[in-house]
């Protein structure tokens, strides 16, 4: 009798012209039409090979041929799922890592044969071109997920290629804060500026500056000393957008120190008709390309100070409080982080004094030798005078 064929061999024949073929069945399309594969070998065993091979790399089965390019692909994930569903700014950053970095290496290769090779040579390419750890993760990130939506609509059959390569490494550069003195000289120098309000309420609360322009007069509470942050203002190749908080962590309320509130008031003395209260004198709302050259960079050359950007007037604010022994956890509700674990990490440049401190008291509770105080009397010694007197 014939020898019984192994499962999944019944589609194997061999030419007539010597090579042997098999033929994949993968049912019909949406018009009806049956859809098939074709793969060719030398011999049988070369054959199965290429078989076995094609179902490693597709999960186990053999799935139908993706029609397209990458660059079709992305074009389609970025107008149809981003463009409608997210941010203009990330929209806007996804477009631009797409275009820029990723689209002049991928475009032209067929998405059924991106594989790592690929991922890699895109990686190679953008080191030599002199781009940054910080724009490699952009890539990669954005690119990860392209594909893991065009695996989720079968329009990839194979394992993300880019989350089997290994993600480059990139460290944030430590942002430049200001000491008590360069936060002092700064406020004095904004004094009179048309933005002054602005500048105090940044260093002093740690708002982001998207945050701080989206408030309107109606957010702040001058009674209790409290602002309702709600919403943000985005500005995209120019053009500035209201919208709401993307967390429920970033829409919080926070406490604002008398510095903020007298600058406020004075601020809505002069303040137009607008239900905004930093707006420009035409009533619209400030660029931040003006603000960073007009206003913010010409009190820091007066105030002495150097390198500092806008954003890390949060992280002064951070930076200050941690110093000062404020709890992490109110630090992460003032700036609207979801967790401490989150705020820790991005100002751990703040954490190696308090860790000094922490040491210090710790070993003077185990040694028995009280903390003592930046005048040099223990707190026990202080209680004691204060009761003799």
């Amino acid at each position: 009798m014939p020898k019984r064929r192994a499962k999944g061999e019944g589609s194997i024949v061999h030419r007539a012209d010597g090579l042997w073929m098999f033929t994949a069945d993968l049912g019909r399309d949406g018009d009806g039409r049956r859809l098939r594969k074709y793969y060719y070998g030398r011999s049988r065993s070369e054959l199965l090979r290429k078989v076995g091979d094609e179902k490693a790399r597709s999960g186990g089965t053999i799935r139908p041929r993706v029609r397209g390019t990458v660059g079709d692909w992305v074009e389609r994930w970025l107008s149809d799922d981003v463009e409608p569903n997210l941010s203009r700014n990330t929209y806007s950053l996804y477009e631009m890592v797409w275009r820029v970095h990723a689209k002049p290496t991928l475009a032209h290769i067929s998405l059924e044969k991106l594989d790592v090779q690929h991922v890699e040579r895109l990686y190679a390419a953008l080191r030599k071109s002199g781009r940054s750890s910080g724009m490699l993760q952009h890539v990669a990130t954005v690119m990860s997920r392209a594909i893991a939506v065009a695996i989720r609509h079968r329009a990839y059959n194979r394992p993300n290629p880019f989350t089997l390569v290994s993600k480059p490494r990139h460290r944030h550069a430590e942002a430049k804060v200001l000491t008590v003195d360069d936060a002092r000289r700064f406020i004095a120098a904004v004094r009179g500026d048309a933005y002054e309000a602005l500048w105090i309420l940044l260093v002093s609360s740690g708002l982001r500056l998207g945050e701080a322009l989206a408030l309107e007069w109606n957010d702040i509470d001058f009674e209790r000393g409290t602002a309702a942050i709600r919403q943000g203002l985005t500005e995209v190749n120019g053009y500035s957008k209201i919208g709401p908080l993307k967390t429920r962590t970033s829409r919080r309320s926070i406490e604002l120190g008398d510095l903020a509130l007298d600058a406020l008031r004075r601020r809505r003395k002069t303040a137009g008709r607008s239900k905004f209260i930093f707006t420009t004198t035409g009533g619209g709302h400030p660029k931040r390309s003006n603000l960073r050259a007009r206003h913010f960079a010409p009190a820091c050359t007066v105030a002495g100070i150097e390198g500092v950007t806008i954003h890390g007037l949060r992280h002064t604010m951070t930076s200050l409080a941690l110093a000062e022994g404020v709890s992490p956890k109110v630090v992460a509700e003032r700036l609207g982080h979801s967790t401490v674990r989150l705020t820790q990490d991005r100002y751990q440049h703040v954490m190696p004094g308090l860790q000094r401190q922490a040491a210090q008291t710790i070993d003077g509770v185990l040694s028995g030798r009280p903390k003592r105080r930046k005048n040099g009397a223990p707190r026990a010694a202080r209680r004691r005078a204060a009761a003799a007197k």
